[in-house]
């Protein structure tokens, strides 16, 4: 089995040697490089293909934010973990919506972060129960950004992502709704993109925030 290859951006030089040094114990990681700013963090990613990037947010001589934005655009198969200090839900938000796959504070338990790498080398979405809390918040609050926004997806789109979001696969949705599962795929696809998801499950996510799934998928 291949080593998961891992690209760290942290402007502090001993976090991120730490890290290094922490990661490297672990023997299916392999780290590739390391960036100390977003635009340092895009070009070596694009030079080195690593399957995961750990990226910090606030970072000098560009965001981390604005960073994962650019890699989902140049390289939208690229997991992107935050890794930060930051408990910010604006920071939260943002960085979902850029196409961050997980999101982790710095005093995270380190099986908690491995085991995220892993997941989200494998396709999956992870957040740090502390950042899962906050979306929740996010969401209920009233006055809440969005709960302002008016949903790009057409009702049978919003009717499958509500069944995707509650774990059907496409064929199950299919059956469900009577459609052929070639049909239920085009319309995953056509909901990737109208919200810039990478997967089902960052769609999910980002629908959840904006309020836009029903009552039973929005908890």
């Amino acid at each position: 089995m291949n080593p998961i290859r891992i690209l760290i951006a942290d402007d502090h030089t001993l976090f991120r040697r730490g890290l290094i040094s922490l990661l490297g114990e672990t023997r299916d990681f392999e780290i590739v490089g390391e960036a100390s700013s977003g635009p340092e963090a895009a070009q070596i990613a694009r030079a080195t293909r690593p399957d995961v990037v750990l990226m910090d947010i606030h970072m000098p001589g560009g965001s981390g934010t604005d960073a994962v934005a650019e890699l989902r655009a140049t390289m939208p198969a690229l997991p992107v973990i935050i890794l930060t200090v930051s408990e910010s839900d604006a920071d939260l938000v943002r960085a979902i919506q850029a196409g961050a796959r997980g999101y982790f504070l710095k005093n995270a338990e380190t099986e908690l972060l491995v085991n995220a790498i892993r997941q989200v080398a494998a396709g999956q979405a992870v957040l740090d129960p502390t950042a899962t809390e906050k979306i929740l918040r996010y969401i209920a609050q009233p006055s809440s950004a969005s709960a302002n926004v008016d949903t790009p997806l057409s009702a049978r789109e919003t009717e499958i992502l509500d069944l995707v979001a509650s774990g059907f696969t496409n064929r199950e949705i299919a059956a469900k709704l009577f459609l052929s599962e070639n049909t239920i795929k085009t319309h995953v696809a056509r909901i990737l993109e109208k919200l810039g998801a990478t997967s089902r499950s960052q769609a999910a996510t980002l629908a959840r925030m904006r309020g836009w799934l029903s009552a039973r998928n929005a908890e």
